[in-house]
């Protein structure tokens, strides 16, 4: 029901045209009347530090996917924007902001001031996040808006890290077509575009469209990504359970490699030495690097006065679909099947432990699907009273729908068969091991060359299943509003605004039959789940001019979820220009943000390497959701100063820190483990840890049960610097910038007991951070005189340390890159823009990880180049 009224609300109200920057300022140009992101009242300075990136910016950097974005923003880390079937499996095609590294659901997004659902699936960690890959047409964006401040007091929970605002077109007076393409030495990707304005019952309509598509780039298309070019190391894509397999033989107390290993037939299996007791498989030629994906976006924005009232109307609707390759068949890690003594083609004349995979090499990769769609709705109206005051009201329904299959292995079909008992039309109650329609699955090698009994395609279907995934996330918020002065005296004023937002938020996944039943031998125990979560708010922000010097903004939001007792999240902040070329700012805050309904309510399967009896071994886990989670908070204090020494010239510096604490966060299945072996040793029984670890008969770890929890913080400071330059040179305008981010500490505790950790300059993944170099600064240099234009932009990220276990070299070297775009106006109409991204061909500086490299912090196209056409009308 209040699904029902909300949208009933959406299609019946106006959405509002002032709030939140709906209605942003330019980076080229400064109007007196505008709303800034970072406060909801007109008119005045910046006093937070808001980085823009214009639509010039855009198509000067060659940017034709919103990912792409994130490479623009030095204050942005962490961001996991790349395909990684390895570390990221389930959020293939999805992008997300991660500035300051707080995480990816620590900084929110807005579209023209308003909130977009979260992702339908969610990171590795169980991070929620909104997936700006389904937003809105790249042709149909004016700018991004960045503020890289804490902004909880003025839009409420997510906005911990800072705000992004997409700020999109609106009276376009000429339409456009634009098509481009792009090609890297093994992938090509192409993009048409259109938009247009139109006069519709006495309103402004703007409708833009975007069709995108981009070819799969391999691992087997790159060098750096091999294993045999560094001698088939540990820290590669190589890995013990392979096909042909290794085998655990009770008489030898011992595994032995399948008889055929060595055979040429096996090109990618091997042994490490003659005496290798396992037959390895080196599968780093089977990933995807780029994916193949293929999007399509619809954008309309409507706009009309309405009596003395302005009513608005927003539509927007995405659909992603990307497919990703990954190795034939997944290792099984945390089952151990048997092979009987029996088995027609069993050479060791003993029952014997299957160590390895279902299909080798030979079978090509296997891939995964995923369906992203997206949709959006906004209406609002917006006005003025009779005293001056404004107001608006505003209502906004999303929601994102995926649907992701990839194939696994059904246990125990696969446990019958290496009984005799598989196949579609066997009854492993009744039927006979090899027997009518009973077949044997032969595990080894001697079923490919034809040694042995072969397994046929139907057999190897019915081994298989789907993980199946279908879920959905959505987003429901109403607002009001009003804001104007609420007194002036001689030198100074006050202005005011004050609002309400209702916000209600669900999240959904059914997985396969399979899946639940936890009969997928990858997949483990994936169970169905379902959650909702209301939030209630009321704010106010008084913005306090002082002469024309000093300028001061106060805010607070107090905010309650599910009838809990609220949160109350304070900032103050103040702008004094000092003189009329030094401007000194700084602002205090505290924030929240609430568990997701996903940590509150969710579940997800891993399988993570523990340490357990004196082994390495993997076991299925499933961390569950809290619903007695307390929200995260954070106090964030910036330091700034802008400065414009001569004329053309503006220096800014900021220096700013987060204190970010009651993060959520899995529990750690190692420490369940230990907490449950230190437990039975001191003779305790039925404990907490105990009762979460469940053993097999033999001993054997099977299973651990995890939930979410509040239990780590993060400290972070550092600098952002930044410079601009414009002066005319040659008959045309020359302009340089620079943004530059310093991080001089990122301390994290995993729980409040444990010492301090430093993540600064490290890849984090033993903790809860993600890749963070210390220094990360953008450079571009551009000259246009109209008809041409010049842009050439550098790329600089510093090295930093990989804390991967296992590895033998830790050090990953800076990278820098340079980018070059050349754009020639055609008369007034046409617009032609060749560009090269990568212009040397620098490979990702080689990281320890299985590809070779670190897919969290480096691109592995190489060189880029492209050909774009714009065509006005």
């Amino acid at each position: 029901m209040a699904r029902r009224k909300a949208l009933m609300a959406t299609a019946g109200l106006a959405w509002m045209a002032g709030v939140t920057a709906v209605q942003a300022q330019d980076a080229t140009s400064h109007v007196d009347d505008i709303v800034v992101t970072g406060s909801r009242i007109a008119g005045g300075d910046r006093i937070a530090p808001v980085e823009t990136v214009g639509r010039e910016a855009l198509a000067a950097a060659g940017v034709s996917d919103t990912s792409e974005i994130l490479r623009l923003v030095a204050a942005n880390s962490g961001s996991e924007a790349r395909v990684d079937q390895l570390n990221q499996p389930q959020s293939s095609g999805t992008a997300q902001f991660n500035l300051r590294n707080l995480g990816l659901g620590s900084t929110l997004v807005l579209v023209d001031g308003q909130r977009w659902t979260s992702s339908a699936v969610v990171a590795t960690d169980g991070s929620a996040f909104v997936d700006i890959n389904s937003l809105v047409p790249m042709i149909a964006l004016q700018r991004v808006e960045i503020v890289k401040d804490g902004a909880s007091a003025v839009y409420g929970s997510d906005a911990v890290a800072g705000v992004v605002n997409f700020i999109t077109r609106h009276d376009v007076a000429r339409p456009e077509i634009s098509a481009k393409y792009a090609v890297a030495d093994g992938s090509e990707e192409s993009v048409i575009e259109a938009i247009g304005g139109f006069k519709l019952l006495g309103g402004d309509l703007t409708l833009a469209a975007s069709h995108f598509h981009r070819s799969a780039l391999g691992s087997d298309e790159r060098d750096f990504t091999q294993a045999e070019r560094y001698g088939r190391a540990g820290w590669t894509a190589v890995t013990s359970y392979g096909q042909p397999g290794s085998y655990f033989r009770p008489s030898k107390n011992a595994y032995a490699p399948d008889p055929d290993c060595g055979n040429p037939a096996f090109g990618k299996a091997y042994k490490n030495s003659a005496s290798d007791t396992f037959c390895r498989l080196d599968y780093s030629d089977f990933f995807d690097l780029i994916p193949e994906e293929t999007r399509t976006q619809v954008f309309a924005d409507y706009r009309r006065p309405v009596g003395d009232m302005n009513l608005s109307l927003q539509a927007a609707y995405s659909s992603t679909e990307t497919e990703a390759r990954l190795t034939p068949s997944l290792p099984i890690l945390a089952q151990a099947l048997t092979v009987p003594g029996s088995h027609p083609d069993n050479p060791f004349g003993e029952d014997v432990l299957f160590r390895g995979r279902l299909l080798g090499a030979e079978a090509g990769a296997m891939r995964s699907q995923f369906e992203y769609q997206t949709w959006r709705l906004t209406a609002g109206l917006d006005g003025a009273f009779a005293n001056g005051w404004t107001w608006n009201v505003a209502a906004t329904a999303s929601r994102q729908h995926v649907a992701y299959d990839k194939p696994d292995v059904i246990g125990s079909a696969l446990q019958n068969a290496l009984k005799g008992l598989g196949g579609a039309g066997c009854n492993p109650a009744t039927g006979a091991p090899g027997a009518g329609g009973c077949q044997y699955f032969n595990p080894f090698g001697s079923a490919y060359l034809g040694t042995g009994t072969a397994n046929s395609a139907a057999l190897i279907d019915s081994l298989t299943g789907n993980v199946g995934l279908r879920g959905a996330s959505g987003l429901i918020t109403l607002d009001a509003a009003t804001s104007g002065q609420a007194f002036a005296w001689n030198g100074g004023s006050v202005d005011v605004a004050v609002g309400a937002q209702y916000r209600r938020s669900t999240f959904r996944h059914d997985w396969s039959d399979l899946a639940n039943a936890g009969d997928l031998l990858t997949s483990g125990y994936s169970p169905d789940f379902s959650g909702d979560q209301e939030a209630l708010a009321a704010f106010a922000e008084a913005r306090i001019h002082l002469g024309d010097r000093i300028e001061a903004q106060l805010a607070g939001r107090y905010e309650s979820y599910d009838g809990d007792q609220g949160r109350f999240s304070p900032k103050a902040a103040i702008r004094w220009d000092a003189t009329d070329a030094l401007a000194l700012r700084a602002s205090w805050g505290q924030g929240f943000r609430a568990p997701s309904v996903y940590a509150l309510s969710g579940a997800q399967a891993s399988q993570p390497s523990v340490f357990d009896r004196g082994a390495f071994v993997f076991v299925n886990t499933l961390t569950s959701g809290d619903a007695n989670l307390k929200p995260e908070k954070s106090e964030s204090l910036s330091l700034g100063a802008l400065w414009r020494p001569v004329q053309g010239l503006e220096l800014g510096l900021d220096a700013w820190r987060f204190d970010y604490t009651d993060l959520v966060v899995k529990q750690s299945a190692q420490a369940v483990i230990d907490q449950a072996a230190a437990d039975t040793a001191a003779g305790l029984t039925g404990t907490d840890a105990q009762k979460r670890v469940t053993r097999a008969p033999n001993g054997a770890l099977t299973f651990v049960q995890l939930y979410f929890a509040n239990a780590s913080s993060i400290e972070t400071q550092g600098v952002d610097l930044s410079a601009r330059y414009g002066h005319d040179l040659w008959g045309g305008r020359a302009t340089a910038s620079a943004t530059w981010t310093y991080v001089d500490s990122y301390d994290i505790r995993l729980n409040a007991g444990s010492a301090s950790v430093s993540g600064v300059g490290s890849t984090n993944l033993n903790n809860i951070g993600r890749s963070l170099p210390r220094n990360r600064g953008e450079f571009a240099l551009g000259w246009s005189n109209g008809a041409n234009a010049v842009t050439a932009l550098v790329h600089y990220t510093a090295g930093y340390q990989n804390d991967r276990s296992g590895i033998t070299d830790p050090n990953i070297a800076s990278q820098t890159t340079a980018d070059l775009l050349y754009t020639r106006t055609i008369g007034a109409d046409l617009d032609l823009a060749l560009g090269v991204v990568n212009i040397t061909n620098e490979d990702p500086p080689l990281a320890q990880f299985a590809l070779g490299y670190d897919p969290v912090a480096a691109d592995p196209r190489g060189r880029v180049f492209s050909l774009g056409l714009t065509k006005r009308f």
